[in-house]
């Protein structure tokens, strides 16, 4: 094959690794959006912990029985070393607690302001990990992701002052919590390198998916136990109305199993930093979710911020282009 054949077919590699990419995290971002106004609902029938397992539970049954159905019951066998395993799910697990606990000793207002730093922290792992350098455009899309999500958060402080809450930036004081909440994003990051990098190339996302997500069951089994020892979780509640039970098993399969596999298959195709961005959309996705679904109105601040943020990303996205890279190839090669 010519040079200028090769050439173009690196490009087109490219484009599809951009599509895949980008639809996962499209795909993931939307159901992470959704994922809080059903969380909210969630936790008036269940404490946080117990949620978390049942969640990751149903999550389980129903990637098992995709790998299955799809590639036969030898694929449900790990491929790597299960002290491996264990540890991606560990991260996962991790994740989980520490954001709960986090969400317990700080004020929403402060975990919206720290998540807006995704794209930061993402970047510090990634290099911390890799070794990656910052992809281009980077700094311009984290600029435009922190000034969104500032306006945002600032428009909300600002309304519920005016409701009779307390002062614009008195919720954004430390109060304890807001190292978990980091930690939780550091910890959510390693998991998404370490899937990418641990497993062999050719493994399905889908199978990487369910091996972490069913050993996460018991690392979360023990922490609930630990909560309820502690006395940060009450008694499990074992019979829910069916309201909720139905909330919960559509929050499992889409929110939980199926946007899991999705961002991972971003992450295979983009990278990890192009997802620190896309973390950032989750709460946008959310506002126009809780809009079109629960009848709430967002504040114009909500929609100015969350434009600025989504002008962030599709930024980051027009200059990871092939015809703006030297190389079209991308920086994390298409696997499936």
């Amino acid at each position: 094959m010519n040079s200028a054949g090769a050439t173009g077919s690196a490009a087109d590699t490219a484009r599809r690794a951009a599509l895949w990419g980008t639809g996962g995290y499209l795909f993931a971002s939307v159901l992470w959006g959704l994922n809080l106004p059903l969380s909210a609902a969630l936790l008036q029938h269940f404490d946080p912990f117990w949620v978390s397992l049942l969640r990751y539970l149903v999550a389980t049954v129903l990637l098992g029985g995709m790998v299955l159905v799809s590639a036969g019951a030898a694929q449900l066998r790990s491929p790597i070393p299960l002290w491996r395993v264990a540890v991606l799910s560990l991260c996962v697990a991790s994740f989980l607690v520490l954001y709960n606990l986090g969400l317990l000793r700080t004020h929403p207002m402060t975990v919206a302001a720290i998540s807006a730093g995704s794209p930061v922290y993402v970047a510090v792992m990634s290099r911390w990990m890799t070794g990656a350098r910052l992809e281009r455009g980077f700094w311009g899309a984290t600029v435009l992701t922190l000034i969104g999500a500032g306006i945002a958060i600032v428009g909300r402080s600002q309304a519920l002052a005016a409701a009779g809450g307390p002062a614009p930036g008195s919720a954004l004081q430390p109060q304890g919590g807001e190292v978990l909440v980091v930690l939780a994003i550091c910890s959510w990051t390693a998991y998404s390198i370490l899937a990418q990098r641990w497993f062999p190339p050719a493994t399905p996302q889908l199978r990487r998916t369910w091996l972490t997500t069913v050993w996460a069951l018991p690392w979360l089994l023990c922490f609930w136990a630990l909560a309820r020892l502690a006395g940060l979780a009450g008694p499990p509640n074992l019979s829910p109305a069916p309201l909720p039970v139905l909330q919960l098993v559509f929050a499992a399969v889409f929110c939980t199993a199926l946007a899991t596999v999705a961002w991972n298959t971003g992450v295979n195709r983009l990278g990890i930093q192009t997802g620190g961005m896309w973390q950032n959309t989750v709460p946008v996705f959310a506002v126009l979710i809780s809009l079109l679904l629960f009848g709430m109105q967002p504040l114009p601040e909500q929609l100015v911020g969350g434009a600025v943020v989504l002008a962030g990303v599709l930024y980051m996205q027009w200059q990871r282009r092939p015809a703006r890279q030297k190389s079209p190839v991308p920086s994390q090669p298409a696997k499936d």
